[in-house]
């Protein structure tokens, strides 16, 4: 990773934390979550960089990979929990962050004890290190505040155009998970909960990627949707509202249905806690130098 790419990240975790601290102050009861989230993406991309996935709006025992649709008419409701995850990429090179903001104080300290954890995760985290240790300080943390960690969520390895790039940092402490190599990036992403700590998928799936181009049995049609995609986001993760000008909200809704269907696209579901518990969630993206660790959103 040379000086001119590690220039490329700075600058898109910069982009990032400020679209994150403004989308955070947005989060008030009654707002509408579309808003927030096209009011972020647009930050985004007026600073110089693109979303590196679409803005997530996670509310309550809803952990991750809620992203409002086209004509979204949800909002924020009293007393919520509400996670915002989001990450800007330049060139494909990605960044990826997260606040929960807590409209009750009842659950300050549910939102302190992932904040705790994720500062714990980069104090232990350096090239060298085993993976495992980096959980062990997550799970210890939070359980110090009387949560849970979700123990089947945590952090991922970054690539270019590649967010989660197979290596993954628990929140809880696991053996056998690698060790963390110099010279790259990597999210961490501490999840606590008063629930189950377990997530499970929900039935709605509101973010998409391209899985292959290269698809047998689709239509001119169908190829011709899907290629327009693939040129906008690579195969990043999207949303369906960033394609609502190639047709009638039903006509992209049944476009993307039809290429999960066929194998050209995969589906994120909701992710929800297993016994519809409160979820908090921060998160760094951080890069690992010979010297130790740097935090770049």
């Amino acid at each position: 990773m040379n000086e001119e790419v590690i220039e490329i990240l700075r600058k898109a975790g910069k982009i990032a934390a400020k679209a994150r601290e403004e989308g955070a102050k947005l989060i008030k009861p009654g707002v509408k979550v579309i808003g927030i989230c096209e009011t972020v993406e647009k930050i985004i991309i007026e600073s110089g960089a693109f979303p590196a996935f679409p803005c997530n709006l996670s509310i309550n025992n809803e952990a991750a990979h809620y992203s409002p649709v086209i004509n979204d008419t949800k909002v924020i409701p009293e007393n919520a929990v509400v996670k915002l995850d989001l990450g800007a990429h330049i060139d494909g090179y990605i960044t990826d962050t997260a606040v929960t903001v807590v409209l009750d104080p009842k659950y300050e300290k549910l939102a302190e004890a992932s904040k705790e954890a994720l500062d714990k995760a980069i104090e232990t985290i350096r090239a060298g290190v085993d993976i495992g240790e980096i959980g062990k300080a997550i799970e210890r943390t939070i359980k110090s505040y009387g949560y849970k960690p979700i123990a089947n969520l945590g952090g991922h390895l970054i690539r270019r155009y590649e967010l989660h790039a197979g290596i993954f940092i628990p929140n809880v402490y696991e053996r056998g998970m690698g060790r963390i190599i110099e010279d790259n990036t990597y999210a961490i992403e501490p999840f606590a909960t008063d629930g189950g700590g377990k997530v499970v998928e929900g039935k709605e799936t509101t973010i998409f990627a391209v899985r292959s181009t290269d698809v047998k049995g689709l239509t001119d049609e169908e190829k011709g949707f899907l290629m327009k995609i693939y040129e906008k986001v690579n195969k990043n993760p999207f949303s369906e509202r960033w394609f609502a000008n190639l047709g009638e909200a039903e006509y992209v809704k049944q476009m993307i249905r039809t290429l999960m269907r066929k194998g050209a696209l995969r589906g994120y579901p909701i992710l929800l806690e297993v016994r519809k518990g409160f979820v908090s969630q921060f998160e760094h993206t951080v890069l690992v130098t010979k010297d130790g660790v740097e935090v770049i959103t």
